[in-house]
């Protein structure tokens, strides 16, 4: 490929100064747009080998407190405010507040739960709700839930608890179909590019939102924070936030009680192999 030197005007000779060029292209080797949105699509097509995408979001509904909390539907009682990191890795079961979501019946039927085992590789299981009793025990083992979603049946018509062993670990809130929390942890063998991180707050009070990042065997701390007076604020990244493989991510808030607080971001991973 010839190069040319724009500060000298002319194109480069042979054994002078070399330049490393760097391209993305899809897997049949046609080159795309490495910039702005364009860029994302064959990624979220599946078409770069080694490159995915990961949207994450959560949503509190009335916080309970102007404590602490991760953005996660739990957060409306006082008593999970903050995802339960650090829990024993084990199987997990799930139940809901309405009888109408069981197997059969007329709400949400089944769900597929998301998330990561013991040795930080990515795993999901499908599990079918029993109504107000706990369903069966999944066959895998968690070490944290991403996310769990209704697979069959129709939108749940209760609010389904996912719990392991002592804790909740995600809940679809009556009526979403879906979890909403805004954790994440890095899978073994990848490595995440954090590129925006956007909030919304209902209310007129002084709120300040973390992202917060905990490395394998390190310590949470704040990444970058966002302070609102309700409203909505963004954070684009120009350089993307690079976060290492087993790193846990939590967006966190401070402010008044009963807030409806909302929080959303995206992330492409790459196979550490690519790196």
């Amino acid at each position: 490929m010839a190069q040319f030197r724009r500060d000298t005007s002319a194109f480069l000779p042979n054994g002078n100064t070399l330049f490393e060029v760097v391209m993305l292209g899809d897997s049949n080797g046609n080159i795309i747009n490495s910039f702005g949105d364009a860029a994302n699509i064959p990624i979220a097509s599946g078409a770069v080998s080694g490159y995915s995408v990961v949207h994450k979001f959560g949503l509190v509904d009335g916080t309970a407190s102007g404590a602490l909390s991760t953005i996660w539907s739990p957060a409306d009682t006082s008593s999970t405010l903050l995802y339960p990191w650090d829990f024993t890795p084990g199987t997990v079961t799930a139940t809901s507040s309405s009888a109408d979501d069981t197997g059969g019946g007329a709400g949400a039927q089944t769900i597929v739960i998301q998330g990561l085992d013991s040795d930080y590789n990515e795993i999901e299981s499908t599990l079918t709700l029993a109504g107000t009793s706990a369903s069966a025990a999944s066959a895998e083992e968690f070490i944290v839930v991403h996310r769990a979603y209704i697979a069959s049946g129709t939108t749940n018509v209760g609010t389904i608890s996912i719990n392991t062993a002592g804790a909740k670990v995600g809940e679809i809130a009556a009526g979403f179909g879906q979890t909403l929390m805004s954790v994440y942890t890095v899978p073994a063998g990848k490595t995440a590019f954090l590129s925006n991180l956007r909030v919304s707050s209902s209310k007129q009070t002084s709120s300040i939102i973390r992202l917060m990042v905990r490395p394998m065997g390190g310590v949470f701390r704040v990444q970058s924070t966002i302070s609102l007076y309700s409203g909505t604020g963004e954070t684009q990244f120009v350089t993307p936030l690079k976060i290492t493989e087993k790193s846990n991510i939590d967006v966190r808030i401070t402010g008044g009680t009963n807030n409806t607080v909302s929080c959303d971001f995206d992330m492409v991973l790459v196979d550490n192999s690519y790196l």
